[in-house]
């Protein structure tokens, strides 16, 4: 008994340790945990809004993914993500200095994800997960300032099985931006986001196809919202992100076939 409460308390110091330093951004790819020898590929835009620096500027991070997940086993998932990025960073007047509002153009970000799950316990209703997605970013505008960096975000919740719909998953998260940026005169700066703690809630729908294919199609939706969240005439949105994330999983590629196949 002794041993397993060890070996339990090394398990739950690993992932937090996961969860304090990992990198990301959105996490639906989708978002459930998919079992051994599958791979998943998909699409993504997210829209989120964040308050950078103490001053807490409102910026705006548009982005467009593509993704490729793998389970080398049922517990574990990763993969890799690769697309583009545009910033808005609104104006920004004080007392002792004053910020040009930035319209970036759309830059290569790349990154990668990786998803940690029990299984699903009381007759397939419900599991814990960990979720961990990292990317860097750059933006520039046509007077050569830019704005880079990297933004890192771990979310730890509880996972709910839909039959004949899908999964809806909720818990939090610890969202980190940090990057510098560079005006056209080559001054630097350096920044990073106010409000890191957020809640976050998800649904991955798995549609009944039309078509004769053995891939299942997927449909994720995703919302983080920090409690500093706001509207305002300055951003769209602040202190809030959106995603939505489309794509296929395979069916299992190797290995012994169960009975009884994956049915989400």
């Amino acid at each position: 008994m002794k041993k397993k409460l060890e070996k339990l308390i090394k398990l739950c110091v690993f992932l937090l340790t996961l969860f304090l330093f990992s990198s990301a951004n959105n996490l639906s790819n989708p978002l459930v945990l998919m079992p051994q020898a599958r791979i998943a590929v998909g699409a993504s835009y997210m829209l989120g809004g964040y308050s950078l620096t103490n001053r807490e500027v409102p910026s705006i991070f548009n982005r467009f993914y593509g993704s490729v997940s793998y389970a080398p086993v049922s517990f574990c998932n990763f993969g890799i993500d690769a697309g583009a990025t545009q910033l808005e960073v609104a104006g920004d007047t004080t007392s002792v200095d004053t910020f040009g509002i930035f319209h970036g153009e759309y830059g290569f970000s790349g990154g990668g994800h990786i998803k940690l799950g029990t299984p699903f316990l009381f007759n397939n209703l419900l599991a814990i997960i960990a979720i961990f997605h990292g990317t860097t970013f750059s933006s520039k505008n046509n007077n050569g300032t830019i704005y880079s960096g990297l933004d890192a975000c771990g979310g730890i919740g509880v996972q709910f099985h839909i039959s004949s719909f899908g999964y809806i998953t909720a818990g939090s998260q610890i969202y980190l931006i940090t990057g510098k940026n560079k005006n056209y005169l080559g001054q630097k700066g350096y920044y990073s986001n106010v409000n890191n703690m957020r809640v976050w809630i998800g649904f991955d729908y798995f549609p009944k196809a039309n078509i004769e294919t053995k891939n299942l199609l997927y449909v994720s939706f995703e919302t983080a919202i920090s409690p500093k969240v706001k509207f305002n005439a300055r951003a769209p949105v602040e202190e809030i992100s959106f995603s939505v994330s489309v794509g296929s999983v395979t069916p299992q590629l190797y290995g012994k076939k169960t009975e009884i196949d994956w049915n989400p």
